[in-house]
Formats: structure tokens, sequence, C-alpha cells
């Protein structure tokens, strides 16, 4: 497809009023219903290349006067001919998706399309990434402008784009021009936006550029300065990715659900537990690269931790008034925990962590080595990007990996569906036991790579601590999913049940323990 460049944009008044009703049908435009705009702001403009514009649209809330009430959209934008949108949409999948048809001052029918379909702006895009030096190396940016004419929109994402570039099947293809060594590329167009840096590139790039191959190999991103009147000091934002392609991988919950729904005693088992010890032990990898290359800083005290886990447990329980009544106990359990993590001498040194970490975030390579991939690093989508990014303790993941074993067995274990099985937590014993083996396996490799292991004296109060912690971090993680499926799976809401539920059993079983005389 050949670049496009008209003669001239339509007038900013003119290019805002077309665009508005486009946006408003687009999946990721994220103000519906009473939060609908009526009016549009264009807060950034800059041209990439003759024809190819890149916009930050500022849409307010539900027309709430005042800037502080806005959103920052994203819309990048290619003038063209209405051809280029008919190409640009059989490219791109459903009509509108690529673009719209408008009529200019003078009578003149042009198409604005969205640049995410349209080649032009990918080119324009990686130009402008090298010439910042928003590069791992010119090889990257200069593979993205090779595999733009054969771009590939994803369908099905809610709040971002999506857009696959190939690497050249042959030779031939590549025309003797094109470098294949470079690999298949996604890149990942962020629709809405906020002040600060998106860690889904912040922390890719930093364990890249450390040394760390598993995760999306960044190549090329782009950053601007958030739209106010003082752009020199203000916050940086990361408006689009590219990465290298992951090679052909079994998604991580996929694959451990099919474990489960085959588990026995067999080969299924083993290879259960061999996948689980090896990401724990990319888990601790993972951690340890996000030290060296983000640093750490000194841990918040323990008592500090605890007041915030009871503002989120507090807030889960008010959001899901039933928590109470579907997991007795449940309050008690919560305020023994939380007592017992501020009583904590001290807790390990904070970092940056991953910060929703499940199995739905990691792949398996088939074939190869057979490794394991970490992706998007945004953090829990609940949570505001501010706190999403700051250092935290590791064990939060460990936590989150954790509770998706369950959901894991829940989903793909011996009933198959997790709305059948119940809020009381009965998976059978070969459920619990499936759990157990798995949990700790996972564990192990994670204490393995991270050098954390059990022992006497000094060891046994280390034991303590990660034991007491990693209790309250699932504790909270269980909480939020509980909120989280209120909210949109219902059907689901018998996994976070039943994980509260065994939290509480076995808190009681530890206070049982330590009532007992020694020995008895």
């Amino acid at each position: 497809m050949s670049d496009a460049r008209p003669a001239q944009w339509p007038s900013d008044d003119d290019l805002l009023g077309a665009l508005l009703p486009w946006m408003l049908a687009r999946r990721w435009f994220p103000l519906k219903g009473g939060a609908t705009p009526s009016v549009l702001r264009l807060a950034h403009s800059v041209d990439l290349a003759p024809g190819a514009r890149d916009l930050i649209i500022a849409a307010p809330r539900g027309d709430a006067g005042g800037r502080s009430a806005e959103v920052l959209i994203h819309v990048p934008l290619v003038l063209g001919e209405p051809e280029d949108l008919a190409r640009c949409t059989v490219n791109g999948g459903a009509p509108g998706a690529a673009g719209l048809l408008m009529t200019d001052s003078q009578g003149r029918e042009l198409a604005l399309i969205d640049g995410a379909h349209h080649p032009a702006f990918w080119r324009a895009w990686a130009e402008a990434a090298a010439a910042a030096g928003t590069v791992l190396d010119s090889e990257g940016a200069a593979a993205i402008a090779q595999r733009a004419e054969r771009l590939r929109v994803t369908t099905g994402e809610q709040s971002n784009t999506s857009v696959i570039m190939p690497a050249p099947a042959s030779p031939e293809q590549a025309g003797g021009a094109e470098d294949a060594s470079t690999g298949d590329l996604i890149v990942k167009l962020f629709r809405v936006l906020a002040p600060g840096r998106n860690p889904d590139v912040e922390v890719p790039v930093a364990l890249a550029r450390d040394g760390w191959d598993r995760v999306r190999m960044p190549v090329a991103w782009s950053v601007v300065a958030a739209p106010g009147p003082d752009t020199a000091g203000a916050p940086s934002m990361d408006t689009a990715v590219a990465c290298a392609f992951i090679p052909r991988a079994d998604d991580g919950f996929e694959l451990f659900c099919s474990l489960a729904a085959d588990d026995g005693s067999g080969p299924a088992r083993e290879r259960a537990l061999a996948l689980a010890a090896d990401l724990g032990a990319t888990t601790a990898q993972m951690h340890a690269h996000l030290r060296a290359s983000l640093g750490e800083v000194p841990p918040q005290a323990p008592e500090a931790l605890a007041r915030t886990l009871r503002e989120r447990a507090d807030w889960a329980m008010r959001e899901v008034p039933a928590l109470t009544e579907e997991v007795p106990g449940l309050g008690a359990a919560v305020d023994a925990l939380l007592a017992e993590l501020a009583s904590l001498p001290v807790l390990e040194p904070a970092c940056r962590v991953h910060g929703d970490y499940h199995l739905g975030q990691v792949l398996h390579e088939i074939g190869g080595a057979e490794r394991w991939y970490v992706l998007d690093f945004e953090g829990e989508p609940l949570r505001p990007l501010a706190e999403r990014s700051r250092p935290d303790q590791p064990a939060r993941d460990v936590a989150g990996m954790l509770r998706s074993f369950d959901y894991a067995w829940a989903v793909g274990g011996a009933s198959g569906t997790a709305g059948a099985r119940g809020s009381s937590g009965d998976g059978g014993t070969a459920g619990s036991d499936w759990l157990a083996a798995v949990r700790a396996a996972f564990l192990n490799g994670y204490r393995a790579e991270s050098a954390v292991v059990p022992g006497d004296g000094a060891g046994a109060e280390e034991d303590r601590r990660q034991s007491v912690l990693l209790a309250a971090l699932e504790l909270d993680k269980a909480l939020y999913e509980a909120v989280y499926e209120a909210r949109n799976r219902p059907d689901w809401m018998a996994i976070p049940l039943r994980g509260l539920a065994g939290i509480v059993a076995a808190r009681s079983a530890d206070e049982s323990a330590s009532r007992s005389p020694a020995g008895a």
C-alpha cells in the first residue's frame, strides 16, 4: 500500500467533529453511557510525516468541567483517499474499525484512517523512534518499517490495539532488502494514556537491557510529554511499543488447565510439577533482574503494610457484603493474619514487581528451549497507574501465581467448570493433592533460584516471615479476585470464595497448633 498524502488536513474543529462519532463506536473508547462526551479537545498533535499525524485527544468525562476530569486518548491518523480506507478495512477487520470518510470544506471526500491500520503511520513511527533514541538498536526500527506493509491488526482487545508485523516468509518475499533475522513483531498501541511511564514499556525495556530474554524483547517505543501548560517539566507518557514476537508457545493458564484435567499419578502430574518448578525459577530470575535493573528500596514497616492490606480488605468486604456470610470466620482470620504481619520485625527490600502475575501472563515455548516467557507488566487494572509502579514486596507476585493455580484446577480439573465446583472449596481429595503438589513445586523452584532456603536458627525466623507475608498477600489477592468476579464474572465467584475459605481454615489450624501442649 502506498503512503497516503492528500494536499491538506481539515481544520482541527472539523477533524474533531468528524472523529467524535467514530471514536464513540470503538471498543477502546473508555467513556460509555452517562460519561459519553459531546465535544473533544486536541491536546497534542505532531506530524510524523506528510499525511501521518499522531494525536492525543482529550475527552471530558460526561462533559465535566476542568481538565482534571479529562481522559487522554491516543488516536494516530493517516489522511488518505477513500480507496485507501477500503484496503485498510480488508486488512483490519470489521467495517469502521480502520477509519472513516469525511467531506472537507471544499466538498472533497477524504479518508481519516486509524494509524494502527496503515503502514505509512508505522514507517513514520519507526523513523521517529530511531531519531529519538527510543530503540534497543537500529535494526529493530528498520524491521518495523520493512514489515509494515504486511501488518495485521488483531481483534478482541478492549483497551489497546495490537498489530502483528510478520517477517518475510521467504527470501523471495523479502526481495533481498528485508532482514528476516529479527523475526515477527507485535506492536501495542496504547489508547488511554495517563501521565507517567507505562510499566508495560518501562519494565520490559529495563529487563531486556539487563540481559533477561524471558520477556517480549522491546525493539522500539514512543514517548511524549503529558499535555499541559508546562511541557518542559511534564511527566512522560508511553504511546506505543514494538516487541519481538515470542516463539510458538502455550498459554500458561490453558496449559495448566489441561494438566489439571489429565491429572493422575503418571506423566501429566510429573509434567505439571516440572513446569511449576521451572516457572518458580523463572519468577525468581525476574525479580533478580528487576532489582538489578530498576533498583530496590528499603521496605515499608510491617505494620504499615498491614494497614494497607486492612484498607483493601475493608474495601473488598464493602464491595462484596456476601463475603462474610459465604466464608464464616473471614473477619477473624483477617484480623489474626494482619496482626501477625504487623508483628514481624522487618520485611525484605522492595523492588518493582510484575503486579498482576498469574498463569495468563506467561507463555511456555513449544519446542526449542521450552522456556517460560513473562508478559504484560501493566499491573492490576483496578489499581491507579502510580500505585502499580511503586516498588513492592516480590512475594506479591508469588502469591498471585499461587492463586492462579487454584483457578487452573477450578476451570480445568475434575468437574470441568468453575461454576460447577461450588463455593465450599471441595475439589475432592485429588484436587487438594494436585494443588498442594503444584504449589509446593512452584515455591521450591522459586526458593532454589533465589537462595531462600529453609533452615534452623535465623533460617527459621526467615521461614516465618516468608510464610506470614505470603499468606497475607494471598489473602489480599483472593479478596481482590472476589471484587473482580462479583463485577465481571459472577459464575466464577466460587473460586476466590474457596481460596478465602482455605485461608481461614489454615489460620484456624495454626491457632489450634499453637494452643496445643508441646508434644501433644
